[in-house]
């Protein structure tokens, strides 16, 4: 769920909203173009802390740095002193020509391209008048007067591009580019957009692969879109460009418009008449085709981190920005190999191993993010030797000691007096330090909460035994990051935060003032109830929902699959004849199963032979040596083929109902298959089914939990797992969700 202001949230729930907005941006860019440019040319001449590949990634320049041009630096604190040398430059500064006014040249490797528009952020000191040269001639414009500039010329036929200056706003200036972009970003809102409709879905414990659909139609009554005209914006439109969507909403009606984060996908199809344009986009994994033959078994095992690495990486995304895995997955080891399946169905796999949710973030990068409660441990830096931090975490009962603290001990029959033989009772937390006469720590008492995974939270709790503190800070972390600083001074005893906590893996409570001569002692603690978002009549559900109680489950059985090696002898695994030349001399073998231990021989040809270049578990790449022409050669591939044993935890939940068996082949530990087993029943037994309309919400995507307001019964926790928004002026939506129900059992094995 996307974050938005208290004044959002609360102004949606109205009876009457208020005027919500669309933006959709379709990039009309041509991709080769944009993925070939280079700055390479020798007639080039950077000054020294240029950056030459930032504007072709769009990599944005925040922090500039002050250089000796007419109108150019400013004494605001808004720039920076040049380095020394190119070595220790650490802003990006975007392409900076050396000489005043000098001359860009952008190169296509080459290839004679037909480019539609040009888009270029020039920065602020911009030229007005300037040239652009193509292979077909001269092109000049003047007058310019905005920093980001474009056309929709079309350069036909092109294989580099001179940009040069003629007159700079800031007169004396070095021409710079902070962004260039081969094509142009073609821009809809409320008047001209028809209809939009997005259906977003993820499996919550990655049984299947996420998918997003998105359907734009808009006025086309000046036939911009004409598929009868071949300089139209429709003849250069590419499958995979990218459709970007924001919403914005009237949070006052005053016209304080606030903007959801966009949501990206890919252009897939579209038609046009004389009327209106349809344009439908989908997901990162619609184009990723591919098989992983990768797969290997490793003993000593390899975390699921670094194997979704390998998946991306073989699959051809090799930027991080394109994806997110949970830094959480590097603790995870696995041993078995990933079969040979489609790159998405191989993230598949190791998502639902590592308890994941496989899915996309609005930017369409791939996510795999832990989707289960961590484990947390609690420890600080100060605490008496009766204190037990830990305990905070859990609800047990705690125990005092009457003790040298102000206010503290009261005679109420909840003190007890101190052992003497350090057998001490379940307390919670109790500072070392004690406050002075002002409230203040010589060293500030601080609780920390480690997460085993990140998480987002809504809401904090803490229980203060008798005497709270004056004032404490609240601190969160993400991979060492911080991410959120709260400030709460005099608290109750029992104190309730409804803050919400972005995604962080660690939490600080610092003690930054207690009450005069007074310890600081924590009962509990309790960090969030996931959600703070409730589905309401009226305010947010336009009919009753229709609820579906699905089958009992009556068990749930996890395969634990274990890989050994083979004690038969060598056996041939594979015989082909196939054609070689010495240009194409290497060749790729698949295997069905797991196999190892290669030897490669070429029959009934002594000129010929091979070897093998590459191997896992379902291939072998062989390349081929002694021919001089074309050659009919026949090969021989032999090997061992692993055993396996299937074995299953199995955890009875009901007397009676469906038993679900689930098959993950990375699964290979009773520990593993009893996580997952764990986590398979949260979602499960969870067996009510709910089908919602709604007024709808921009913010909402995919697998957010909520909960859902019942008559006469208690709100119960669902996850939505399926979210269509339309939006035609005015939003509605329609949902599919599951009731959740937290869960945690014994294991049997057999």
């Amino acid at each position: 769920m996307q974050q938005s202001s208290n004044n959002y949230k609360k102004s949606m729930k109205q009876m009457l909203r208020n005027r919500g907005y669309i933006r959709v941006y379709i990039g009309v860019v041509n991709a080769l173009a944009q993925k070939s440019a280079n700055v390479d040319d020798e007639r080039n001449h950077f000054a020294y802390f240029a950056d030459t590949l930032g504007p072709f990634r769009s990599e944005p320049v925040e922090n500039i740095y002050a250089t000796g041009e007419q109108d150019f630096s400013k004494v605001d604190g808004n720039f920076y002193f040049l380095p020394r040398s190119a070595d220790v430059v650490s802003f990006r500064q975007g392409l900076v020509t050396e000489e005043l006014a000098g001359s860009i040249y952008v190169d296509f490797s080459q290839e004679e391209l037909d480019i539609k528009g040009l888009t270029i952020d020039f920065g602020e000191c911009y030229p007005v008048d300037f040239t652009i040269e193509n292979d077909q001639g001269v092109h000049n414009y003047t007058g310019n007067r905005s920093a980001v500039w474009s056309t929709e010329e079309v350069f036909y036929k092109t294989t580099c591009i001179k940009i040069t200056p003629l007159r700079m706003s800031n007169g004396q200036g070095r021409l710079r580019i902070y962004r260039f972009m081969c094509g142009i970003a073609n821009s809809f809102t409320n008047g001209e957009v028809l209809k939009y409709s997005f259906k977003d879905y993820v499996s919550p414990v990655t049984e299947t692969i996420p998918s997003q659909d998105m359907s734009i139609t808009v006025d086309n009554h000046k036939l911009y879109y004409s598929a009868d005209n071949p300089e139209s914006a429709l003849a250069f439109l590419e499958p995979g460009q990218e459709v970007k969507t924001a919403f914005g909403y009237d949070v006052d009606g005053s016209g304080n418009i606030e903007w959801i984060a966009e949501n990206t996908a890919y252009l897939k199809s579209w038609t046009a008449d004389d009327r209106q344009a349809k344009f439908t986009a989908t997901d990162r994994f619609d184009y990723l085709t591919g098989t992983y033959y990768k797969g290997k078994y490793r003993p000593e095992g390899i975390s699921l981190y670094d194997l979704a690495l390998d998946v991306l990486q073989d699959a051809g995304i090799n930027d991080e920005k394109e994806y997110f895995i949970d830094p959480y997955l590097k603790n995870v080891q696995v041993f078995n190999p990933v079969p040979a399946v489609k790159h998405t169905e191989a993230l598949q796999m190791i998502a639902n191993a590592g308890r994941c949710v496989l899915t996309f973030d609005r930017k369409c990068r791939i996510h795999i993010q832990g989707s289960f409660i961590p484990d947390m441990q609690a420890e600080t830096n100060d605490q008496t030797v009766f204190s037990h931090v830990e305990n905070i975490l859990n609800d047990n009962k705690k125990y005092a000691y009457a003790m040298e603290s102000r206010n503290f001990s009261i005679v109420d029959g909840s003190m007890n007096f101190m052992t003497r033989t350090g057998d001490f009772l379940q307390t919670g937390y109790v500072s070392e330090s004690v406050a002075d006469e002002t409230g203040s720590f010589i060293k500030n008492p601080v609780i920390a909460i480690k997460l085993e995974a990140a998480m987002t939270a809504f809401g904090l709790g803490v229980n203060f035994r008798n005497v709270a503190p004056e004032e404490f800070e609240i601190h969160t972390y993400y991979q060492n990051t911080p991410v959120t600083s709260i400030t709460i001074k005099d608290p109750d005893l029992t104190f309730a935060s409804y803050e919400e906590f972005a995604l962080f893996d660690r939490m600080e409570l610092e003690f930054t003032k207690g009450k005069p001569c007074s310890r600081i002692v924590v009962d509990s603690l309790k960090i969030g109830d996931i959600t703070d978002y409730i589905l309401q009549y009226g305010a947010d559900l336009l009919e009753s929902p229709v609820g579906t109680r699905q089958n009992k489950i009556k068990a749930i059985e996890v395969m634990k699959k274990t890989f050994r090696d083979s004690t038969d002898s060598e056996k041939e695994l594979r015989t082909e004849e196939i054609l070689i030349s010495p240009s194409s001399n290497t060749y790729m073998v698949y295997f069905t199963n797991p196999s190892y231990g290669f030897s490669a021989k070429v029959q009934e040809n002594d000129q010929v032979t091979c070897q093998i270049e590459e191997s896992g578990n379902f291939y072998v790449s062989l390349k081929f040596e002694g021919m001089n022409k074309e050659t009919a050669v026949k090969f021989t591939i032999n090997g061992f083929e692993y055993k396996t044993e299937e074995t299953y935890l199995r955890t009875e939940h009901n007397p009676q109902g469906d038993i679900k068996v689930w098959k993950n082949p990375l699964i290979s530990t009773w520990q593993q298959a009893s996580d997952l087993e764990e986590w398979l029943a949260s979602y499960y037994l969870g067996d009510v089914e709910y089908s919602l309309k709604m007024r709808g919400d921009p913010r909402i995507d995919a697998n957010d939990i909520f909960y859902l307001e019942l008559k006469e019964r208690e709100n119960p926790m669902i996850c939505g797992y399926q979210n269509e928004l339309h939006f035609d002026g005015a939003w509605d939506a329609s949902m599919k969700a599951r009731k959740v129900v937290l869960y945690g059992s014994t294991m049997d094995k057999s």
